[in-house]
């Protein structure tokens, strides 16, 4: 409003000073919206301007022969809890059975986890959102070289989940600069590790850790952490929302796979949106009207 009235002295004076008619397009910036003179009726310098003026007292009425469109919001305006939409570009990803030390290669479909939430806004603008869902897939993980790879591979499966339009960065549920691979499964090279409780409490206190599959039935998913009791373990979140151990070193999985489910857990991964992102509609209050992006 204020710019408008500041720069329509301007235009006004070079206008008359060529000619009595709008012959030009012309483009008048307010807060919000913007609008173009291309497509008005009016070819009086003085009644197009009167038209501009009635625009920008009232910004959300597209006069008659004006057009105008609202600002794309920017996705760092959004707020802790609200929905994206956002489909993944792989709808394939395999991980081999020796990543694994699982008898089988493992295949996830990462296009199917399209409902984000968000829980922190950077100061840099981009913002971290989690899968509302867990993966359908579940993956397993056995022996002590899975243990000592664990954090490796959730984030190689974390990063399966991106789209190089809107997507900065991904990495898995509870990972913060926890060795990636150890050396050996000693507790001295292969520690227990703590790091997990950031993204724990950052996700327990914005949406919650409790969760569904894509199916809709309470579901657990892994934790990008490690744990040494009675033998080497993985953390995970349970269906009802609580953190626990799985022992992946006991050796004794089934050929036939009929106790795997003893060592397996679906996927749950973080992203950073862009913060250049923009918004196409949608007021991300709920998973029927999250936000969709241009």
């Amino acid at each position: 409003m204020k710019r408008i009235k500041q720069i329509l002295p301007i235009i006004i004076a070079f206008i008359i000073g060529i000619s009595t008619t709008v012959g030009a397009v012309t483009v008048f910036n307010s807060k919000d919206v913007t609008y173009s003179s291309s497509a008005t009726s009016k070819k009086n310098v003085k009644e197009a301007l009167d038209e501009l003026y009635t625009k920008a007292n009232t910004p959300w009425t597209c006069a008659s022969g004006w057009y105008c469109y609202k600002t794309p919001k920017i996705i760092s305006g959004v707020n802790i809890g609200d929905y994206i939409s956002m489909t993944p570009t792989s709808t394939s990803f395999t991980i081999q059975h020796f990543e694994t030390s699982y008898p089988a290669n493992q295949t996830i479909n990462p296009s199917e986890l399209n409902l984000w939430r968000v829980i922190k806004k950077n100061e840099n603008g981009t913002v971290d959102a989690i899968s509302t869902y867990t993966s359908s897939t579940r993956i397993y993980f056995r022996g002590e070289y899975a243990y000592s790879a664990l954090i490796k591979n959730l984030n190689k499966l974390a990063a399966q989940y991106t789209n190089e339009k809107y997507i900065e960065s991904t990495r898995y549920f509870g990972y913060s600069n926890q060795i990636s691979e150890c050396e050996s499964v000693s507790l001295s090279k292969c520690p227990n590790d703590d790091g997990y409780v950031n993204d724990l409490d950052l996700v327990q206190k914005t949406v919650g850790l409790n969760t569904t599959s894509m199916d809709g039935l309470p579901a657990a998913y892994w934790v990008a952490s490690r744990s040494i009791g009675d033998g080497y373990g993985g953390r995970f979140i349970n269906n009802q929302g609580i953190i626990g151990t799985l022992q992946l070193d006991n050796g004794n999985l089934d050929p036939a796979y009929s106790s795997a489910s003893a060592h397996a857990n679906s996927l749950r991964p973080i992203l950073t949106f862009k913060a250049n992102v923009q918004i196409k509609s949608g007021d991300g209050k709920s998973a029927s009207t999250a936000y969709q992006l241009l």
